[in-house]
Parts: structure tokens; C-alpha cells; sequence
């Protein structure tokens, strides 16, 4: 009777301590799935994967590693201190192993293939018996398309390993080259009327052969100097310290509405998106979520915009369809199609811009907004000026001043269009006449703006000096 209670009691503490590993395995949320991401930061080239650190030492495909940046793999956490760390190469040797082979012995019409043992699979070197040529064995160096193999030969896989020191929860973090983001723009104007419409979409992009499932992710935009590169392979150890701090995963996956992306957040200069819910990406899918409708003001006019490097002479040309956009948040670069009353009338390549900052471009030719220019040499003087720093001699200037006729004409039949005029001129010192009061002078830039209604032209004329 004692004997049963006391294996009665043994079982019920046996079962009591496995309950308690399993519950603490599961809180942990171990993931060795490298195609189930914890926590991912989405860049605009790269993706940076945190997980809770699973079983050492963690094992890649070939597959997976080929979009892994080697040297970015380690350990972070709040109280994380790596003392070495392992990178290696490992794959089942074929050596000895059976393979059929085409043999010596076969003609132009007739192939044979006889079994055989791949001796050195690096070099293809085989070794068989042909009753053909031999009795006994021979040895020889097959290429590869000559090879028959039983089963899939084996792939690489890649095993890191760390020895490190902590007393809290400890993750992994690497770097991925196949998963990316960009802005996606959709710019609509309408009259003056109503106000423009832009529509901005993340676009992330899972460039690599598996599907991904998301738990949590971020977009950051702005300038950063992280790069995705693959350095040559070779087993190496190396102490690496490292301390940092994050917030551990959220729970496992369920079914969800559609991911929401949240306002962004400026951290470090860098512009951050949270995403609100897990999702995943499919291989060679671009997944796109709607990310935010900022107020924007936007401009249109026509622009001149003229190089002056001395030269004297007529030329003529068109103005450019020229758009000046400010929103109320920040945007990150991508490309930006854009739509006039519907019609689709071209696209740019936007920057990253911060709020309320005024970004201008252009999209081609505007046919109707025709401008000829004459600029000829009114004097010319040549004198010598000493050296202001001191030393001994003089420098030889010559002072040159220019006069300019401009014509600009409005060949549209019902629509007025605001002009920018520019001529960003080449010199030592520009200096615009005084007597002029519709140019201005910026730093070596002459510039003016006005209104041309349909069918109007306009003429105007200014004289700057140039010091050379």
C-alpha cells in the first residue's frame, strides 16, 4: 500500500513539472520557423528580423540564407552579453555514395548507364565496372549533367551558434534582403475649387520563395545608411557584445481584419509606421495596405528655368509643366502618379519631404507655353585687381554687362497660366541693375513670376553685370 501511494505521488509531481516546462516553453513563444517573423522592421531595401531565441544552435536553408546577411546575425535583449559566436556551413558528403553514371563505353546512338560510386563529389570522380573496357574497376571524371542520382542530392544548411550571458529573455536579429517597402503615390488635382487628393500605399514586397507570416511589423522611412550584402562564406568565431532593449512578441497569429497602418512616429530622424495586426505575404507578392491621407497644397504653373554661362544669342523653347507640393505630415520617397480632372498626365519620383517643406517638379513640356530669349553684350571692361590676401601681384577681371529681352506666350484658348522665370547665371559676382523692379536677384539667380491669361504674351527686359 505504501508502494502505491508513493508512485502515486511521483506521478503526480512527474506530471506537475512537465505541465510547468510546457507552460514556460509557450510563453516564451519560441519560433524556429524562419518563415513565421516575430518582429520585423520593414526598410526600404532590407528587413531587420527579431525572434525569441530558440533552440542553439539555429539552423538556415540555403534558401532562407542566400537572403540573410551573415554578419548581421546576433543576440539582443535588455541584459544580453555575447561572449562568442559561430557561423557554419555544413552538407551531407555524397562521397561513396551510389549514383548512376553514363558510361565510357556509350556511342553517339546509344547511351548506357551503369551503375557506379561517386568517389570525390567535388571533382565528379567516379568509380565503375564496364565489362566493356575492363574487368576490373576504372576511375574516372564524369561532369555533372552525366550524373544520375537516387535521391535529391543534399543542400547546404547554415548553423549559428553563441555562448553568451543574460539574466532576461533573449532574441535573435537579423538582417533579410527579400523583404522591402516603398510609398506608393497617387496625386489627383481638380480646379481651384476643390482641393488635391493624395492617396499614399505601402507597398511591401516579399521577394523570396516562401510565404511569410507576420506578427508584428514596422515601416521606416527616411534616409538610412544600412546596406544588403552577402560576405564571403567561412566558419568564424568572434566576441560581440551587445545591449539593447525590446519589447517582446506579441501573441501567436489568428484571423484578423486587415492591417492598419498607424500614424507615424519620429524617432531619430527616421519616421516610423507601426502596423496594427499580424498578416502575411505570399512568395514574389507585393502586398499593399493604404497608409494615411495628409492635406496637401499644390501649385501649378509653368516653368523657364535657363543656364547662363556668357554666351550671347537668341533661343527659344517651352515651358515646363511644373507642379510645387507641401503636405501637413511627413511623406516618404516613392513614386507619385499624377491625374488632372481624371486623366492620368504623368509621374515623379518624390523624395522624402518633410512636413509643411515645399518640394518642386517637374513632368515634361507644357506645348502651349512658348518663350524666346535674346540676351546680348551691352559693355565689356577689363581691368586688373590686386590680391586681397596680401600676397604680391594682381588678377585680371573682366566686368561684362548683358541685356536680355524676353518674350513669353500663352497659346491656350480658355486657360490662364502663372509663369516662373529663372536664369541661374555662371561668375565670379552677379549683380542685377537697380533700375529693375519686376526681376529679382537671389544669390547668381534672376527670377520673376507672373500671370498670362489664354492668347496673352508678355514682354519683359532686365540687364545684369557679370564679374569674371
Amino acid at each position: 500500500m505504501m508502494k502505491s501511494v508513493l508512485f502515486l505521488y511521483a506521478l503526480i509531481v512527474f506530471i506537475t513539472v512537465v505541465n510547468s516546462f510546457s507552460h514556460q516553453k509557450t510563453s516564451l513563444n519560441i519560433i524556429s520557423n524562419h518563415h513565421v517573423l516575430a518582429n520585423m522592421k520593414i526598410y526600404s531595401n532590407l528587413a531587420e528580423i527579431i525572434q525569441p531565441l530558440g533552440k542553439l544552435p539555429l539552423e538556415f536553408s540555403a534558401e532562407d540564407w542566400s537572403d540573410i546577411r551573415s554578419d548581421s546575425v546576433t543576440l539582443v535583449g535588455t541584459n544580453v552579453t555575447v561572449t562568442q559566436q559561430t557561423i557554419t556551413e555544413k552538407k551531407k558528403s555524397l562521397n561513396n555514395v551510389q549514383v548512376y553514371v553514363r558510361s565510357p563505353s556509350s556511342s553517339n546512338t546509344e547511351t548506357k548507364f551503369i551503375k557506379a560510386i561517386l568517389i570525390d563529389e567535388k571533382r565528379n570522380l567516379v568509380k565503375l565496372t564496364d565489362k566493356d573496357i575492363s574487368k576490373d574497376p576504372i576511375f574516372f571524371t564524369a561532369s555533372s549533367d552525366q550524373i544520375v542520382y537516387d535521391e535529391e542530392p543534399p543542400q547546404s544548411k547554415y548553423y549559428v551558434n553563441f555562448t553568451y550571458d543574460t539574466t532576461d529573455a533573449v532574441y535573435v536579429s537579423y538582417l533579410r534582403s527579400n523583404l522591402n517597402w516603398k510609398t506608393d503615390y497617387q496625386l489627383s488635382l481638380f480646379d481651384d475649387s476643390k482641393s488635391p487628393v493624395l492617396i499614399s500605399m505601402a507597398n511591401i514586397r516579399n521577394d523570396g520563395q516562401s510565404k511569410v507570416d507576420i506578427e508584428h511589423a514596422e515601416l521606416v522611412g527616411g534616409d538610412i545608411n544600412l546596406q544588403m550584402y552577402q560576405l564571403s562564406y567561412v566558419t568564424e568565431a568572434r566576441s560581440n557584445p551587445y545591449y539593447a532593449s525590446y519589447a517582446a512578441p506579441g501573441a501567436p497569429m489568428a484571423a484578423a481584419p486587415a492591417p492598419k497602418i498607424k500614424q507615424a512616429e519620429e524617432i531619430a530622424s527616421l519616421y516610423i509606421y507601426p502596423i496594427s495586426q499580424a498578416f502575411s505575404i505570399d512568395a514574389k507578392t507585393n502586398y499593399l495596405l493604404p497608409m494615411f491621407r495628409p492635406r496637401v497644397t499644390v501649385d501649378r504653373y509653368g516653368s523657364i528655368s535657363k543656364y547662363f554661362y556668357g554666351n550671347a544669342g537668341s533661343t527659344t523653347g517651352k515651358a515646363q509643366r511644373s507642379y510645387r507640393l507641401s503636405s501637413d505630415r511627413f511623406l516618404s520617397r516613392g513614386n507619385c502618379i499624377i491625374r488632372e480632372s481624371d486623366r492620368l498626365v504623368g509621374e515623379t519620383s518624390l523624395p522624402d519631404i518633410a512636413a509643411k517643406d515645399k518640394y518642386e517638379f517637374s513632368i515634361g513640356q507644357d506645348a502651349d507655353i512658348v518663350f524666346k530669349e535674346n540676351i546680348t553684350i551691352v559693355t565689356t571692361r577689363t581691368y586688373n585687381e590686386t590680391n586681397r590676401r596680401g600676397s604680391i601681384g594682381t588678377q585680371t577681371r573682366t566686368e561684362t554687362t548683358y541685356s536680355v529681352n524676353l518674350l513669353v506666350k500663352n497659346f491656350k484658348k480658355t486657360r490662364s497660366v502663372k509663369i516662373e522665370y529663372e536664369q541661374l547665371v555662371q561668375g565670379q559676382s552677379v549683380q542685377l541693375a537697380k533700375t529693375n523692379t519686376v526681376f529679382t536677384q537671389d544669390g547668381s539667380t534672376i527670377k520673376t513670376d507672373f500671370t498670362l491669361a489664354a492668347g496673352d504674351e508678355k514682354s519683359l527686359s532686365y540687364k545684369f553685370d557679370v564679374i569674371n
